[in-house]
């Protein structure tokens, strides 16, 4: 099976080496390559940097993007990491000649190493054969850091922090649960203390009942295109239960729960996002037009830095860099796999002693804090009735300044972030460092 695994990884010429990273301003030690996962068929790109503090001892994070389908080398330039892109001539020999690379000083890796993983396979430097749910993605992820902590056993001891954005909101709870239930076999070691997920979408069926709410308190939507979204929610509310309590006994059931999935998908979508993207507002944040679509932020200059020849060939890639992979989009719809809640996920973890952390922008539409407020105050865990008594609570940055509001009890945390939408790092990337930093510290749970 293995040599017939390593044929498929042949055939479909997957980059094997380490390779490195460009010049640039960072003074941290940072590289990039590839991880083999799955018995060789797929081959995941990361870029990390190490923390800019104390690498020995500061913890260790991996960032997840979603999409699902979108690099997280998105987010690096975009959000959280430690360059700002821009480019400034058309013509040069060089990226050097035309691009600017300037540090962030809100990068995440003030505080800790830092890995930007391009999964699943198929988004940005990524290959291989396809995933299509969240058993594939835990799987590939758990392999990923086996591969990784083997070839940099130095930031195995390190506490590990995973966190995501969006269709991370799958991504994270499930690969964290899949860490648990391996460590607790004794397959591996990895040192997770906590997870944090950023205008996540985790529980459908409980966060797309908000849409309509938070459209009308955002003056969004007009009668019209209101009656057109509650119209529809019973549809929808009834496709996503079936998709999620459905069980695939057998054949017939297992295409009946897809039937139902992929139905929830197509008619949730319809009815709840589209009246509100048709608008031209941007769903991403609420107080913008989509300027550009689908993403409705101009990410160009990103791309076409990341496109660059001599750029490439330092990262030891060969694969033309896109901000987010459509076909990996639709291999996730029709796997079954978006209408599925892991709010359970998010349960087992607290009940093992790993901090949860859920962070929304107030002004996100597409996965707004009503809808996450929502499923953490009725998830089904011991610490349920303190976490909804818990007292809400001013956010104030180091600096203090009013960043938001949270609420935490035994290792939950809901916080919401003033000034931002569905990026919140790229939004309000101070804010963002600050709340890092003291969620990793404890500081919601000591305050709370």
């Amino acid at each position: 099976a293995v040599t017939t695994m390593a044929n498929i990884a042949l055939a479909l010429s997957l980059p094997l080496a380490l390779a490195g990273a460009p010049p640039g301003p960072e003074k941290a030690f940072n590289d990039a390559g590839y991880i083999p996962v799955a018995l060789g068929t797929k081959q995941l790109f990361y870029w990390f940097f190490e923390s800019r503090g104390d690498p020995a001892t500061d913890p260790f994070i991996i960032w997840m993007s979603g999409g699902p389908g979108c690099s997280s080398q998105l987010a690096m330039f975009a959000e959280n990491g430690p360059y700002k892109v821009s480019k400034f001539a058309d013509n040069g020999t060089s990226s050097a000649d035309k691009y600017n690379l300037d540090l962030n000083e809100f990068s995440w890796n003030e505080r800790a190493t830092v890995l930007w993983i391009d999964q699943p396979a198929g988004a940005g430097f990524s290959y291989g054969l396809p995933d299509f749910n969240e058993d594939m993605v835990a799987n590939d992820m758990w392999d990923f850091l086996m591969g990784f902590f083997e070839k940099y056993p130095k930031y195995q001891k390190l506490d590990f922090h995973l966190f995501g954005e969006s269709y991370a909101g799958h991504y994270v709870p499930a690969t964290a649960a899949r860490i648990v239930e391996l460590t607790t076999l004794g397959l591996g070691t990895v040192n997770l203390k906590s997870i944090g997920i950023g205008n996540g979408l985790t529980a459908p069926g409980v966060q797309f009942p908000f849409y309509l709410p938070y459209a009308q308190s955002r003056g969004i939507v007009d009668g019209p295109r209101a009656a057109i979204m509650a119209a529809v929610l019973p549809l929808c509310e009834a496709l996503t239960a079936g998709c999620e309590l459905l069980k695939p006994s057998d054949l017939t059931n297992a295409t009946i729960k897809w039937t139902a999935c992929l139905n929830a998908y197509v008619f949730c979508s319809f009815g709840e996002l589209i009246p509100v993207q048709a608008s031209g507002i941007n769903m991403y944040d609420v107080t913008k037009k989509c300027e550009k679509p689908p993403l409705c932020y101009d990410f160009s200059e990103i791309t076409s830095y990341l496109n660059e020849p001599d750029v490439q060939k330092a990262l030891g890639v060969s694969k033309t860099w896109s901000d987010c992979n459509r076909l990996v989009d639709l291999e996730f719809i029709y796997g079954g796999d978006w209408m599925l809640s892991y709010a359970d996920d998010v349960a087992l973890l607290l009940d093992a002693g790993v901090r949860v952390l859920v962070y929304v922008g107030e002004n996100d539409f597409i996965c707004n804090w009503m809808g996450n407020d929502a499923w953490t105050r009725t998830l089904l865990w011991p610490g349920s009735i303190a976490f909804n008594l818990a007292e809400n609570k001013t956010w104030l940055t180091s600096d203090g300044e009013e960043a938001g509001s949270y609420r935490s009890a035994q290792g939950l945390t809901f916080l919401k972030v003033k000034g931002a939408g569905h990026l919140v790092p790229h939004d309000q990337p101070k804010a963002a460092l600050d709340m890092v930093g003291k969620h990793i510290s404890k500081y919601f749970d000591k305050n709370a």
